[in-house]
């Protein structure tokens, strides 16, 4: 025999190997072998329900959207105040949460009130550590009394 008939020859010996085992494997695949059995109880989940809904809030009125547009647009608010998420701004007072703490600047007002007199008299009230006369009237002047309306039921709902 020369050399290349043993060599043809041992190359159909290993792709009958090969087609023999995967022939095996082919068998194993339609006899699987059974899992073996656990003992172990399967475990059950069961949803987790607070006891009490969470609170809701009511939903924004119209008025949220508006003031927005003011606050960023011919109010010009956007220039000097904070709101997380809106402007960042830091010259006048921070008013991310003015919707909470603006019922409790000046006893006796409501946090419409207090805004609204913010607003349209910026000077009546100055929060600590800000200036005096940073803000005029004059800056918020050409705002009708709608807007200013808007403007503070935005600033309210900034909680």
């Amino acid at each position: 025999m020369n050399r290349s008939s043993v060599l043809m020859a041992g190359l159909v010996v290993l792709l009958m190997t090969l087609v023999s085992a995967c022939g095996e494997a082919a068998d194993l695949k339609h006899n699987p072998t059974p899992a073996p059995t656990s003992t172990v109880p399967p475990v059950q989940f069961v949803p987790i329900v607070p006891a009490t809904p969470p609170p809701t809030r009511e939903p924004e009125p119209p008025e949220v959207a508006r003031g927005m547009e003011i606050f960023l647009g011919e109010g010009a608010c956007v220039t000097c105040h904070t709101i997380e998420g809106v402007s960042e701004a830091g010259i006048g007072p921070e008013l991310t949460s003015i919707g909470i703490t603006a019922a409790a600047r000046i006893p006796g007002y409501s946090a419409e009130e207090y805004i609204i007199e913010s607003i349209r008299q910026p000077n009546a009230y100055i929060v600590e550590g800000y200036p005096k006369n940073l803000m005029t009237e004059a800056l918020t002047r050409h705002l009708t009394e709608d807007e200013v309306k808007a403007l503070a039921v935005f600033l309210y709902y900034q909680q």
